[in-house]
């Protein structure tokens, strides 16, 4: 028997770092039994790594046993596993308060960009839109900077991940005054997606190591060595969206989590970064933010973005200076 913890994100991490090592027993049972809270970071990724176990060992019956958590029924907690019980990935609803694990195929993006002459990085800015518009509870600020964030983090997935779909989940607990948002896919991985560009062959040895250098201003599988300027096209991969994105999260009193591969890292405004042991293919955002925090971002964005110009100025090997969709999050009334 396979026991799913209580959906912490700690707990999580934990969990899929060991049931990577498992092999599935024929008949064998997931107990849900202790699944009571269900943060939406976690049931992503908890989902994703059973999902994936369950797919290497279709030939074995599996069963589920205990899923009586309603709230997980409503968040699609376990149909993303693959299980038959509560809503349907394919209804569409939500509301202010959260938005359920849903499933975005990246070649539903690419055709629906097709049919609206598009590229698929608008495509995602309008998703990007309407998550925000449901989430922000009529607070300008907090939806501009939702938008913002939510555009750079899936961007990144039909751009470097190799992955077939976005997945995503988020709750907002008014009395709580806070947000989580959690998205990834299931695609490459940071590592890999890196050692793509061969400018940084030989730089990285793990995947705590790639994803600080992700984290880093300027790091990108698009940088080559020996350009000097980007491209004027507003969607060129500047290397900056996880740099501005995570420090925005430590300056505003938040918390950013990426986990990819064998290694996770947590940002908050605590001056060491948090490492976790895990075990996850492709990669997986958290992001937790207070919306009341939210009304000054712009002058931290600000100083952030010079800051980060001018560590990749000094560090070189990739962009110095951040794209134009980064800089939207300053003149884009979005």
């Amino acid at each position: 028997m396979i026991i799913i913890p209580d959906l912490t994100f700690h707990k999580a991490l934990k969990f899929i770092k060991e049931l990577d090592g498992l092999t599935i027993a024929e008949d064998e049972e997931f107990d849900f039994s202790r699944v009571h809270n269900c943060d939406p970071f976690p049931m992503l990724v908890v989902s994703a790594a059973i999902r994936k176990k369950r797919s290497e060992s279709i030939e074995k019956t599996c069963r589920a046993i205990n899923c009586q958590n309603t709230y997980a029924e409503h968040m699609r907690f376990y149909r993303a596993i693959g299980i038959d019980c509560g809503r349907y990935l394919s209804e569409n609803y939500g509301n202010s308060n959260y938005l359920p694990i849903t499933k975005l195929e990246i070649s539903d993006l690419r055709n629906e960009g097709i049919k609206n002459t598009e590229r698929i990085q608008e495509v995602l800015e309008s998703k990007a839109k309407l998550m925000a518009n449901v989430l922000s509870r009529g607070n300008d600020s907090f939806k501009k900077w939702l938008k913002y964030v939510l555009t750079e983090v899936m961007r990144n997935i039909p751009e470097h991940s190799k992955a077939d779909a976005i997945w995503y989940c988020a709750q907002y607990w008014p009395s709580y005054d806070l947000v989580e948002l959690g998205i990834l896919d299931e695609g490459v991985g940071i590592r890999n997606s890196l050692l793509d560009n061969y400018a940084y062959h030989g730089t990285i040895r793990d995947d705590k190591e790639a994803i600080g250098m992700a984290l880093s201003p300027g790091i990108s599988k698009a940088f080559a060595p020996g350009s000097i300027s980007l491209s004027k096209d507003e969607w060129a991969n500047s290397g900056f969206g996880l740099f501005m994105v995570s420090q925005l999260c430590k300056e505003l009193d938040g918390s950013f989590l990426i986990a990819s591969g064998e290694s996770a890292i947590r940002i908050n405004n605590d001056v060491k970064l948090a490492h976790y042991p895990t075990n996850f293919k492709g990669t997986a955002i958290q992001i937790r933010i207070r919306p009341s925090m939210i009304n000054n971002y712009e002058v931290i964005a600000k100083k952030i973005l010079k800051r980060g110009e001018q560590l990749a100025k000094e560090r070189g090997g990739g962009f110095e200076t951040a794209s134009k969709s980064t800089k939207s999050l300053f003149w884009d009334g979005g």
